[in-house]
This record gives structure tokens, sequence and C-alpha cells, in this order.
């Protein structure tokens, strides 16, 4: 059972673990919204073994430009530790580029059901029919909807926040019956083809078969004269055998006991359907068939025997022969280098024979280096992948990707480059190559003084070369444009973003201070207020900005009856001093204290008595001085008539 806040325009995605090398937490996040995320603020459980907590970290990151509908980093400082077993991370608040910001309200979670499927061969079909970001079949439960790509969304939304596919296509197209329908229908194509090759591999195979007949009448002079002896004799035997149909059965049987097997199946040829003939011929195909199997030490003569086998009738173990005869031929065609050869020799195996699977992923392997040595590499990839986890195959189908986008990159073809890349994010030195397009990307739109492109590609470039100078350089000065041309709130949020660059921490909280003056004069006060953190009060009229802000924002606490909230606000002012400029302000904070059961004026702690007794006061011969009278001691917040002139 999990819980989300659907307001959140932010996910996480993936969250990895610090080490000694990186002592931090990598938090990967994604931007649902259609806006930038410049700043994000999140709240890291560290879990031991057990679930258990044993540390809680908040912390807010800077100059994120998460994009829209994009993937971003943010970099939690988190020191490993050996109890560390798992991060939970939380949300807090985001904001955006436009200086809006989105807080997390407890309580707003909404209760939720995953709906990924297990490691099986119904995901399997689900990620043929959805893609490889399916993880279960899209579901209905109580206040939402879940998505195909396991992503939850209200009820009444009408498109996936993160892949952005129409519910109703969903729930239609990705159904366990629709995607069993769209499989069934991809089966049967496959076997129509599988059919089709088959008799196509059949035909080939007796056109060969007629050809090596054809060989065999055409070789050497001791084969011709063996022949032209053996009808020497049958012609002359030829009187005597035809008195006795007999004695040509047994001649028969003698001719297959000595190894002749061609010439006892010409002897029951003749015979037709006397005796058992016609089963001894079907026993002379059996073992001519069988020796030319043992014998052959080719593919050619491999499937001329299997040809042989396969139309023994009422002999099973004919068929048995024959597969292993065709996979005994696919080995050795697959040696040969003749992949096309091994796939239609295998074609005539059955699906779940052994060895069969191997070697379909061998000549596959072939098959698809054939087509990347051609640049045929989307082809190529497509074999590599079908090919699940046989060794290589994975790096033979990010190498698919990888040579492509380095021949664009060497075209100069930035956006091509990252578009290809962004599949193989950790291949060889993909990342590099990434981090340099961006870098040249930036470059080209320098120079077409597309200041704001530049900025972002820069941002984009990361750690390569000079990129983080020259994006906080340019961020500076599109931050001063900004201000000059009156616009003080993209201004600040520029300012904001490259901290600790010459001035920019000063511009940003002079900035700030300007919104905040104005969100005051606009008796915006939470937004003053939250504009002033971290400003101190001696700088210009913050203080007094403020106090009014504070003040102002109790008031209205009170009007909504949020006594608790009031009595805090007021209790962090300086009352005294503020009471000739706000006269009502103790009446306000007692008030607000007594609704919501605070003591205004907590006690200070008595100090311990002392054990030492006092001395002995000296005598006094003089008269005792008289005793003063008591005065009692002014009241800080009683406004005197000197006061009010």
């Amino acid at each position: 059972m999990n819980y989300i806040d659907l307001s959140c325009p932010a996910e996480i995605f993936r969250t990895a673990m610090p080490t000694e090398e990186v002592p931090a937490a990598t938090v990967t996040l994604f931007n649902l919204s259609d806006r930038v995320i410049v700043s994000a603020e999140v709240l890291l459980r560290l879990l031991d073994e057990d679930g258990g907590e044993t540390e809680r970290l908040a912390y807010r990151g800077r100059a994120l430009n998460g994009r829209p509908h994009s993937t971003f980093l943010m970099t939690v400082p988190c020191a490993p530790a050996e109890d560390l077993h798992s991060i939970d991370v939380i949300i807090e608040k985001v904001w955006y580029a436009d200086n809006e910001v989105w807080r997390r309200e407890p309580g707003k979670g909404i209760m939720y059901i995953p709906n990924n499927l297990p490691v099986s061969p119904a995901l399997t079909k689900l990620k043929y029919a959805a893609g490889e970001t399916a993880v279960g079949y899209p579901t209905e439960q109580d206040g939402l909807w879940l998505c195909v790509c396991g992503r939850p969304n209200p009820e009444e939304a009408d498109i996936c926040a993160r892949c952005g596919r129409q519910k109703d296509m969903i729930f239609s197209r990705f159904s366990p019956e629709a995607v069993e329908a769209q499989v069934s229908m991809k089966e049967r194509q496959l076997d129509l083809n599988s059919r089709s090759m088959r008799e196509d591999t059949i035909r080939l195979q007796r056109i060969r078969e007629e050809e090596y007949n054809q060989q065999q009448s055409r070789r050497g002079s001791r084969i011709r004269i063996l022949i032209a002896m053996a009808a020497s004799v049958a012609l002359c035997a030829g009187t005597y055998f035809g008195l006795s149909p007999w004695l040509r059965l047994q001649a028969g049987y003698r001719a297959l006991e000595t190894g002749n097997p061609a010439g006892a199946k010409e002897v029951f040829q003749i015979l037709g359907d006397y005796g058992n003939a016609q089963e001894m011929i079907a026993e002379c195909d059996w073992q001519i068939a069988l020796e030319t199997a043992d014998s052959g030490n080719d593919a050619e003569t491999l499937a001329k025997a299997s040809a042989l086998l396969r139309v023994i009738p009422g002999k099973p173990e004919a068929i048995d022969k024959a597969n292993e005869t065709d996979l005994l031929r696919a080995r050795m065609l697959l040696e040969q280098g003749d992949w096309q050869g091994a796939q239609e020799a295998m074609l005539l195996l059955p699906e779940d024979y052994e060895g069969r699977r191997e070697l379909e992923q061998k000549a596959g392997m072939a098959q698809g280096t054939a087509l990347k040595t051609e640049e045929k590499y989307e082809e190529a990839r497509e074999i590599f992948l079908s090919l699940g986890d046989y060794a290589g195959a994975r790096e033979q189908a990010s190498d698919c990707l990888y040579l492509p986008a380095r021949k664009r990159m060497e075209q100069g073809d930035w956006d091509g480059t990252i578009e290809i890349l962004s599949g193989i994010q950790d291949y060889l030195n993909s990342r590099e190559m990434t981090l340099e397009c961006h870098y040249h990307k930036a470059e080209e739109l320098l120079a077409a003084g597309d200041l704001d492109g530049a900025s972002r590609e820069f941002l984009m470039a990361g750690d390569w070369s000079d990129a983080k100078e020259r994006c906080k350089a340019l961020t500076y000065a599109q931050a001063e444009e900004r201000y000059n041309a009156g616009d003080i709130k993209t201004a600040q949020s520029l300012f904001a973003s490259i901290p600790d660059y010459l001035d920019s921490n000063a511009r940003d909280q002079a900035c700030r201070y300007e919104l905040a003056a104005d969100a005051a004069d606009d008796r915006e006060f939470s937004l003053a207020l939250e504009l002033l953190r971290d400003i101190p009060d001696d700088y210009q009229k913050t203080g007094a900005i403020r106090a009014q802000a504070t003040y102002e924002k109790a008031r209205a606490a009170i009007r909504r009856e949020e006594w608790t909230e009031a009595a805090q606000l007021l209790g962090s002012l300086d009352r005294e001093g503020l009471r000739r400029q706000y006269r009502d302000i103790e009446n306000l904070y007692l008030q607000a204290c007594e609704k919501a059961g605070i003591n205004p004026y907590p006690e200070t702690p008595v100090p311990p008595e002392t054990t030492e007794t006092p001395a002995p006061p000296a005598e006094n011969t003089e008269q005792p001085a008289a005793e003063p009278t008591e005065t009692p001691a002014p009241d800080p917040f009683l406004v005197t008539e000197e006061d009010q002139q």
C-alpha cells in the first residue's frame, strides 16, 4: 500500500545511495509540469535493514533547471553508514522559474495499490504491446487510476501525467484481453511466416536432393562399373527370380543383411505388394537415410539425409534422427558463417527441441553483427534486443546506438546525438559525449544571440570544460538585463540560481527586499515574509516590513479564528518596541493566547535557595531611617497620556 500527493509537480524516479567516493545521495526526479523547476526541498528518511528510521535530513537543492516532462538530478549531502540500507525521499516544496512555490500539505496524500507485475510471461507480453516503460495493466481505484507505466492519476484526468497517453486509449489497448489479442495475432502471423519458410526449405531440399542424385550418377568409373555389374547380375538372374517371388523376397533380405539397402530396395519394389515388401521398403529407406546421416560430413549431405528421414512412414525414430541431423547441420552452417542456412535448418526443428534456442541466439548474434557491419543499425538493434539476456547482446544493442551517435556528433548534429545517447546514458563515454554536445550547442546558440538557450545548454553541459563558469556568467548577465528592464522577479530568480558567483548573493538579497516591499504594499504578507527569510532586520527597512507583515498576518489569523497561529506570530514580535505603532498588539496577543489556551507570560525558573546563613546585622546606635514607600513597577505596555500626545 502506497500514498501519493497527486498535486505534486515532480516525482521521484530513483535514489542512489551515498558512497565513500561520493558522500551524497543522488535523487533523480521527473518534472510532471509544463514549467521549469529551479529548486526543490526534500525530506530524506535514512532506513536500516528492518525499515527503521535512523536519521532524517531536510535539504533544498537550488539551480536544478528541471525542464518540463524531463528528468533532472538533485544531490543531497549524506555520509554513508554501515547500518544504512535504503533511503525514503519525500518532496516538501517545489520552486518554479517564475518564483511560484508548491508546498506539500499533510493529509492530502491518497492511498493506492501499485499495479506492478512480477517478471513473468504476462509482463513480457505487456511490454511487447505497450513498450519497455510498461509495468502493469491499467486499473481504476478509489479516487484515481493507474496508467500502464505505473503512474497514479486523478480519476478526472484524461491524460497520464508521466507518459502523456490518453486514458481511453490505455484502457482499451492495454487491458489483459487486448494485450492477449495483440500477442495472439502476432503469433499467428509468425506461424504463417514460419510455415511458409518451412515449405520453402523443404522445396529447396528436394531440389538439392535431385541435384545430389544427378551428381552421384556422374561420379567415378568405379561406381558406374559396379552399377553395370549389378545390372548384369540382375539381368542374368531375372529368369530365376521371375520364377519365384519368394526367392526374390529372400534375396532382398540377404541384400539388406549384407549392407546393401539400395539393392534390397530395388528388389522389394519389384515385388510390389507381395508379402511384407512395402514394410521392407520403408526399412531400406531407413537404412539408406541412416547411413547417409552418419556418413555426412557436409551440410548438403545432412540436408539430404534429413529429407529422406522425414518421409519414412510409421517410424518415429526417423523423425528423432532427422531432428538430430538438422541440429548438427545448423551448427555446421553456423560455424561456417552461414547464419541464414542455420536459421532455415532450425525451422524444421520443434520449438522446444533441446539446443535450438541456443543456436537461434547464436544465429541472431551473427545476423545482428552482419547488419551492424552494413550500418543497418536499427534492424541490428531490434535483433540484439530480441535475444534477451544472451551474453553480449545488450552491449551490441547499445553499440548500435553509440556508433550512429558518434557519426552524428562528427557531423555537428548535436540535438540528434543527444537524442540517440539518451537511450544509453552509461555506455562507454556516452555521458561525456552528451555533455560535450550540450556545450557545443550552447556555443552555437551564444553565437546566434540566444543567451537564454545558451545558458540552459551550458547548464546541461555539467562539468564539461568551463561550462559551469560560462553558464554562471550568462545567467548573471541575463539577471542584470532583466533587473535593468524592471523585471525584478525574474532577475531575483536568476541571481538565486548562481549562489556565491561575484556579488550574486547580495543582488539576490536586494531583489528579494524590493519584491518583499512591493508584496507588503500589495498586502501579500505571506509572500513578503517568505522573500525576507534569511535577510537580517538591519538591512534597509527589513525589520519594519517583517514586523508589519507578521502583525497583519496575525490579524488575518484572528479573523479566521486560528488562535494558535496568531499567538505564535504575535509572540515572535518585539511587542514592547512596536506598541507605539500598533497600539492593540498586546491586547490581540492576550486574546489569541486565551482562545488558544496558551500561557502568554510563561514563568521563568526561580533560582535555588542558598544554604549560607546571612551575617547578623551590625549594631547601629543611630536612629533608623524612614522606610521608603513601595512604588509599583511601571507597566511597559501601558499607554500614557504622554505617549498619546
